[in-house]
């Protein structure tokens, strides 16, 4: 402030003054010194001499430390997959993904912490099974990404799809294989003087087989014994039978026959025999010519299955006992054979025990109707010759349709 013009001091008492004045400001000039904290200074505090100098300027406070980085949230379960049935759809894959971190929060008086860089997974997208049930829709991808992350990748495990839908039966129409009846050329011959006993598989590599001795007869006598004998469950595969062929093959329950071939029939070609209603003699894939009387002929119970077959020059294809001691309901399928006359019929069956015979694909070299294909007897157990009471499809015993029937004259 201002105290306005002095008058000029005269005599002594000047330089008391002043020397008052140099005493003073000894005593007081420490607490004007800088403040070494860093604080920001206050100005000085006003002596009664001049300002004191300003204090440094303080450093700036650290920035505070970033928020840590959101967690990503779990992964949605994918929704579990429904099984295909026929027609039946398949179960959509899981579709909600899981939700992404949250963003982290900003240090205080620093800068903003980053905001979380994980999003969640998505949710595993089931991608369609490959073989979905037949009718059954393809499970749809998930498609939402992870909330508040960046939009989470498809899963990649597929989910499962529906389970392959079973496929149809065979369509009825159409006739066999045009190939059926190629027949095979022998590897090398057997002379058999003694029934082959079979149990499990017996692979004959394609080996001719005959009869000597007292297997040697090729005629139509009862009681011959067989040139293979198969016990229940067993598999006889890639055999030739020649002339004399006896009585072919015996079955003593469920057996099968694969690439078997009859180059003359003896007595029969293979017969079944055994008691259980739910036996089943396979004959898949193979032929047999020469047969001045039957080809199959079944004793026991259950069902026999020829398919995929070429028969030539026979007096009947297959005939269900009409007289044995032992009667049972008999069934026969058969399917894509050609059939090559002379040829008589197909099928004879006795309905009065219940027996029944499906056709399909069936080709006969012939003209239209110049066979039976299904003949119906009354059949007995005392021996007697069976009464035939007609023959033709009735849709109950001999099941076919003019379709399943190709004529090719």
């Amino acid at each position: 402030m201002s105290n306005g013009p002095r008058r000029p001091v005269r005599g002594p008492v000047f330089p008391l003054l002043m020397l008052a004045a140099a005493g003073w400001a000894c005593a007081t000039s420490e607490g004007v010194e800088p403040d070494p904290t860093g604080t920001a200074g206050n100005n000085g505090t006003a002596g009664t001499g001049d300002t004191g100098a300003a204090g440094a300027t303080g450093d700036a406070g650290t920035n505070g430390t970033a928020g840590t980085t959101g967690a990503a949230g779990a992964a949605s379960t994918a929704g579990t997959t429904g099984s295909a049935g026929r027609g039946g759809t398949t179960g959509a894959a899981g579709s909600s993904a899981g939700r992404g971190g949250t963003t982290g929060s900003a240090g205080a008086s620093g800068t903003t912490g980053a905001a979380g860089s994980s999003a969640g997974r998505g949710g595993t997208t089931g991608a369609a099974g490959s073989s979905a049930g037949r009718g059954g829709t393809t499970g749809a991808a998930g498609s939402s990404a992870g909330r508040g992350g960046t939009t989470g990748a498809a899963g990649s495990s597929a989910g499962r799809g529906g389970t392959t839908g079973s496929g149809g039966s065979t369509g009825s129409g159409g006739g066999a294989s045009s190939t059926l009846c190629t027949w095979p050329t022998a590897a090398s011959s057997q002379a058999v003087s003694a029934t082959i006993n079979v149990s499990g598989t017996y692979d004959g590599g394609m080996k001719r087989f005959m009869g000597s001795g007292p297997l040697g007869g090729s005629g139509q006598g009862e009681g011959q014994g067989p040139i293979f004998e198969i016990a229940s469950g067993g598999t006889l595969t890639n055999v030739i039978l020649g002339s004399p062929a006896a009585d072919g093959i015996h079955c003593s329950g469920p057996c099968t026959l694969r690439n078997v071939w009859w180059e003359d029939v003896g007595e029969d070609a293979a017969t079944l025999r055994g008691s259980s209603s739910s036996q089943t003699m396979t004959i898949d894939t193979g032929g047999a010519k020469g047969a001045t009387d039957k080809i199959f002929q079944h004793n026991g119970a259950g069902t026999m299955i020829i398919r995929n077959f070429c028969a030539q020059d026979f007096g009947k294809m297959y005939r269900s006992c009409g007289n044995c001691s032992s009667q049972y309901a008999r069934h026969l399928e058969m399917d894509n054979v050609m059939i090559v006359p002379r040829a008589g019929p197909l099928a004879g069956l006795n309905t009065n025990y219940g027996d029944t015979a499906k056709f399909t694909r069936i080709t006969i070299r012939g003209a239209t109707n110049s066979i039976r294909i299904c003949e119906r007897y009354t059949g007995n157990s005392t021996g007697a010759e069976p009464v035939r009471t007609g023959d033709g499809a009735d849709g109950t015993y001999c099941i076919y349709s003019a379709s399943d029937i190709t004529w090719m004259p």
